[in-house]
């Protein structure tokens, strides 16, 4: 008995394994690669939204950065425009005194020639105008012979 034992033995390693043997090891085998697979994809995700993590935070920085710089920019822009208002204030008023001041010789001209020249009787406006650098009151309301009166 010894010999069939061993014989059924050798039949059985021989024989080719059953269709359902073999469906339970591919599945077996699928059910391994599939859980593989699982963490592989489980890693890759973990991996990714790392990087999402650290993009997203990347990207914050750089978003304060440049709120900060046109900030700056902004400052230095408004202090630009100011210092331009600035001197062109102090442009525009120095015109203004020298205008002023063209003014006030040119009416001293006219008062002086009106008043030295003794052949030719000098206008009211020069009278005036004269009467306005000697501080008379109320010259406006004065006639011509009344200005030649009070103007010396």
């Amino acid at each position: 008995m010894a010999d069939k034992s061993k014989k059924t033995e050798k039949s059985r390693k021989s024989e080719k394994p059953s269709k359902k043997d073999v469906r339970k090891q591919v599945q077996r085998d699928l059910e391994r690669k599939l859980e593989k697979a699982k963490k592989e994809l489980a890693a890759q995700k973990a991996s990714a939204r790392a990087a999402a993590k650290k993009a997203k935070a990347e990207a914050k920085k750089e978003i304060e950065k440049a709120t900060k710089a046109a900030a700056e920019a902004q400052k230095s822009a408004i202090k630009q425009a100011k210092r331009t208002a600035r001197g062109k204030s102090t442009e525009a008023t120095a015109i203004v005194h020298q205008a002023k001041a063209r003014v006030e010789t040119t009416k001293a001209k006219i008062a002086a020639v009106a008043v030295s020249t003794p052949d030719r009787a000098p206008s009211v406006a020069a009278l005036r105008a004269k009467a306005r650098e000697q501080g008379i009151v109320g010259y406006s309301r004065l006639n011509k012979e009344q200005l030649l009166a009070r103007v010396k």
